[in-house]
């Protein structure tokens, strides 16, 4: 009676122990991005010391050190702008070495409280668990049966100060995990207990899956942190900053997932299931404690002992809530002052979480937390649709454009964006929405356009102002011979054929220049893209002749694509007047190439100019919206031909080399004519 009481006192303890410790790892570690990193050791390498027999964690394979602890050291050390250099050695001799200054570092190194007064722990960077290996018919099946076995076991780790407060237990201590395991394989020990992720691993190197089963995966929780020498703030500070850098990014998850996908995790949804369960045995540990007290005072003692270690827990998890909280404080702050509104939602769509900046768009006082989506149908018809969509494929939904009205009532383009929430295991649990209203900004873009198409009118009319004025001469002649010549068939032949086609000319430009300044369509539709190039050539014909500029062109028959034809000459346009701009100072031979061909599914056309050409570092930035090297250029031409042919399902590229002259290339999808499709049909 009085070991089974003792034994559910200690199991008490421990359980209270692992609930402290989950609970004090869901803190989550904010950098704001504003802590200064200090320098040390500047482009120089430090040393690390490391246990190469403890894997997957660290170990050598195939002569290269490599694991967890390695790769993670490796990103920190990346981060924090350092070279590392590891050297193998069992933890006792990485301590001496470390107090004599010989190395800087030990990796993956378990808090312990007597190590802690030997040196300086780092944050944890990883959460781990003792388990107990045994074989398959062995009569251990919990850690209370433990008494009066054999245990191999690694000396001075947690899960060997952690036994000593068992009585009875026959130890069989080693310096390395790898060495305790094969103590038990070797039928040495009836038992080993250490991390259970190496057990396992060491199962599956050995293909003893069939022979050893583990149990208690959770039996104690292991924390593998940087150690670094005792005072050393200043390298104990920069590992800190980088350990919080990287598990904030998707690096930490890929190196987790790379060495630990195929383990069981111990901190698993299992344990948050039953963590009311384990309120109650701290109480039935406490009641035990009192009924034992009675009967055992060397009992006493030790409780006393654990209740200690418990109240210092206890102090930490004060200090982490605390710490928590000014977290969350830190969150708000950043909500807070963002220009744009953030609103998070659950699953079924209720508010979780609002800023200031979203509440004033949605014109309330008071924060809407905990009310459904649909009550606002400003926010409703930016999710309708698109909430299920996010949450069923986990995409992101980014800027999307909104004309509605304003609560105030004012009409209102919104932009927004709409993200996945994910939990700590990677779930989704909600949705994030980010909004802002650019109606301002709309208004200015299209007054910029209207200025850029009135800029481009001007040129247009200027070239081809000379090509107006000859059909007009021709006109003009016949008109005046009427008199003189009426009476001539020959005369009357030759006024009846070319005034008709002088006239058609005339019409023809007139037409284009309409369409530039005005389009007439704003609807797709199917059209052979080779007339309308030939029609661009035509405008500027004469233009380019005044400016001794030659232009070859091949362009395919039935090259037909579906796209806003208005739009893609108001394309052709601009790439043509860039073209001629390039080339008015070029002194040497100046041919514009015009090339329109089908490849495959695409109908493409370049557009090739021998002037000026640009850089590198200017072609990378030409698309860009009010980016100019013109002196009156308003930057955006080209950043609108490009949206345009985006629209229009196309693409625009440009390949330009300075000296030599530039290259645009425009590519659509290849469309079958209508009359093929009558056919067909």
């Amino acid at each position: 009676m009085f070991l089974f009481k003792k034994t559910a006192l200690l199991l008490a303890i421990f359980y209270l122990f692992f609930f402290v410790t989950a609970l004090a790892d869901t803190d989550q570690e904010v950098n704001g991005g504003k802590e200064t990193v200090p320098d040390i050791r500047e482009q120089h390498v430090l040393l690390v010391g490391f246990d190469p027999n403890f894997p997957p964690y660290q170990f050598e394979k195939d002569g290269e050190y490599t694991g967890f602890n390695i790769d993670f050291m490796n990103k920190v050390a990346k981060h924090s702008g350092f070279r590392v250099k590891y050297i193998p050695m069992n933890v006792e001799k990485s301590i001496e070495a470390l107090q004599k200054q010989e190395i800087d570092i030990i990796l993956g190194v378990p808090f312990t409280g007597d190590l802690s007064e030997r040196v300086e722990f780092s944050e944890r960077y990883i959460v781990s668990a003792a388990g107990v290996l045994v074989p398959k018919n062995s009569p251990v099946q919990s850690v209370t049966d433990l008494q009066e076995q054999r245990i191999a076991i690694q000396y001075r780790t947690p899960e060997y100060d952690f036994l000593r407060n068992i009585r009875d237990i026959h130890y069989h201590s080693a310096h390395q995990p790898k060495t305790a395991i094969n103590i038990l394989f070797k039928e040495r020990a009836d038992a080993f207990v250490g991390n259970y992720i190496t057990a396992k691993y060491f199962l599956e190197e050995n293909g003893l899956e069939d022979k050893y089963q583990l149990i208690n995966t959770h039996l104690l929780p292991l924390e593998y942190s940087f150690a670094v020498q005792k005072g050393n703030y200043s390298l104990l500070h920069q590992l800190n900053l980088g350990i919080r850098q990287i598990k904030l990014t998707e690096s930490y998850s890929d190196i987790y997932h790379k060495w630990f996908e195929n383990f069981e995790s111990p901190l698993s949804e299992k344990l948050k299931k039953i963590r009311e369960f384990l309120i109650f045995i701290v109480i039935f540990a406490i009641v035990v404690f009192l009924v034992v007290y009675k009967w055992n005072r060397e009992l006493e003692k030790e409780v006393a002992l654990k209740t200690h270690d418990l109240q210092m827990m206890n102090e930490s998890l004060k200090r982490q809530i605390q710490k928590t909280k000014n977290s969350d404080q830190l969150k708000e702050q950043i909500l807070e002052s963002s220009a744009r509104g953030v609103i998070t939602f659950s699953l079924y769509g209720y508010i979780t979480s609002i800023n200031r900046m979203a509440m004033n768009m949605l014109g309330v006082e008071q924060k809407p937390t905990g009310r459904h989506m649909n009550e606002f149908s400003f926010l409703s018809k930016m999710l309708k649709g698109r909430k299920h969509a996010v949450l069923g494929s986990g995409k992101n939904i980014m800027g999307e454009e909104l004309k509605t009205t304003s609560p105030s009532g004012a009409p209102a383009i919104i932009r927004y964006d709409i993200h996945p929430l994910y939990d700590i295991d990677q779930s989704i649990s909600g949705v994030l929405l980010m909004f802002e209203d650019v109606t301002v900004e709309k208004q200015l873009k299209d007054q910029l356009q209207e200025e850029e198409k009135s800029r481009a009118l001007i040129q247009l009319v200027a070239g081809i102002a000379h090509e107006i004025r000859n059909p007009l001469t021709s006109i003009k002649t016949f008109v005046q011979l009427i008199p003189k010549k009426m009476e001539n068939a020959r005369f009357r032949n030759e006024i009846a054929t070319l005034v008709p086609k002088e006239i058609d000319r005339l019409n023809q430009l007139i037409e284009g220049l309409i369409h530039y300044a005005k389009p007439v369509s704003k609807e797709k539709k199917r059209f052979d893209i080779g007339p309308l190039l030939k029609n661009v050539i035509r405008l500027f014909k004469q233009n380019m002749e005044n400016k001794n500029i030659k232009i070859e062109y091949d362009i395919v028959p039935n090259l037909w694509i579906e796209a806003d034809e208005s739009q893609v000459k108001q394309v052709l346009i601009n790439l043509f007047l860039n073209a001629i701009e390039s080339m008015e100072h070029v002194r040497r031979e100046k041919t514009l190439y015009v090339n329109a061909l089908c490849l495959g599914d695409e109908a493409v056309i370049t557009i090739r100019d021998k002037g000026e050409g640009m850089t590198a570092e200017q072609a990378k930035k030409i698309f860009e919206p009010f980016y100019t090297s013109k002196e009156h250029g308003t930057g955006l031409g080209l950043s609108l031909s490009k949206q345009f042919v985006i629209e229009n399902n196309g693409s625009l590229a440009l390949e330009s080399k300075l000296g030599e002259g530039s290259t645009f290339i425009l590519k659509f999808p290849k469309k079958e004519s209508r009359h093929h499709e009558i056919v067909n049909h």
